[in-house]
């Protein structure tokens, strides 16, 4: 049997393959099979800042007749949502013998910070933050967008001494600038790429309605591109992939180009935790064919830095390919 162990952010995991933050995650007989399996960590179900400052604002909203009440509903929703997360933490913990990462989803400094203190105490192994609002104001610039977010990061990594991860998205100008801003904020990781609620048009009803929330195989191709490049352009920090972690092809893809873990999503719901089984016999049949003894043999052999051909990772037009067709 080869050796599928790796070291991500710090955190020794017996497999690449991680159980992405999703519902499946907040379930204790889902992270249970998740660990039976052969799963590397489990990153819980996230907690997000919009959600209980939105429930906050419409109470106070309801209560601004009773500016005291309003103050103490606003503060009974965070605290309890708080403790409620906190509580999943120490479950999960108790339930599974691999790494927890805790999730965040939030879009400001804020309470953040300390809550990131209070994940930390909780018993979380690490902290996978995901920071993304809509870039709305005409007047502010992508770079003060992107200041602002390493801020978050720069404050939360000062404030706790276990690994922070940032899921990113993948719209960023220049992609390994950011990542390596990350870093030099103290991030020991980075998740590419976020996958976003996406809406759609229902033109016989002529209404919004929500996009299909599950991925595609073919999605994993967005981030393999950049997972072969930043993971050449910005060594010292460890990459997990997202988005399209189907099968265990696609992870023997995204490690060749540079990835340190991968992260199962959609698969999880349409095949449980068979998905992460299957994944691991494909991993090891992979390696026994190819001589390999363990991960660091083969991981991003083929990345941006290994590869004679580097323009393939360069070309973003059709012309070489099908210009002549």
């Amino acid at each position: 049997m080869s050796n599928l162990s790796v070291n991500y952010m710090g955190l020794q995991l017996r497999s690449p393959i991680l159980a992405a933050s999703s519902g499946l995650t907040s379930q204790l007989d889902k992270v249970e099979a998740f660990d039976k399996a052969g799963v590397g960590a489990i990153v819980v179900k996230s907690l997000f800042e919009e959600q209980i400052v939105d429930e906050a604002e419409f109470l106070a909203d309801q209560s601004h007749d009773y500016p005291e009440s309003a103050d103490y509903l606003h503060h009974y929703i965070r605290h309890n949502s708080i403790a409620k997360y906190l509580k999943l933490i120490k479950d999960i913990k108790d339930t599974v013998s691999v790494p927890v990462i805790a999730s965040i989803n939030c879009y400001s400094m804020g309470e953040w910070v300390e809550f990131a203190k209070e994940i930390e105490d909780a018993g979380a192994d690490g902290l996978e933050l995901n920071i993304f609002s809509m870039p709305l104001n005409v007047l502010k610039g992508a770079s003060q967008i992107e200041t602002d977010y390493l801020d978050v990061v720069g404050s939360v990594t000062k404030r706790v001494s276990i690994p922070v991860a940032v899921k990113i998205a993948n719209n960023y100008t220049n992609i390994p600038g950011f990542v390596n801003g990350l870093k030099s904020r103290g991030a020991k990781g980075v998740v590419m790429f976020n996958r976003f609620y996406m809406p759609d048009i229902d033109i016989k009803k002529v209404r919004i309605i929500a996009a299909d929330a599950y991925s595609t195989e073919q999605e994993h191709l967005k981030e393999l591109r950049w997972m072969g490049i930043v993971s050449a352009l910005v060594p010292g920090i460890d990459l997990s992939a997202s988005t399209g972690i189907h099968n265990g092809t696609i992870v023997i893809k995204q490690l060749l180009a540079g990835a340190a873990t991968a992260q199962m999503c959609t698969a999880l719901y349409q095949k449980g935790a068979e998905a992460i089984s299957q994944a691991i016999d494909d991993i090891n049949l992979f390696m026994e064919t190819q001589g390999f003894e363990k991960l660091s043999d083969f991981r991003g052999r083929l990345n941006y830095s290994n590869i004679p051909n580097p323009e393939r990772f360069e070309r973003v037009q059709f012309m070489k390919s099908f210009g002549s067709k």
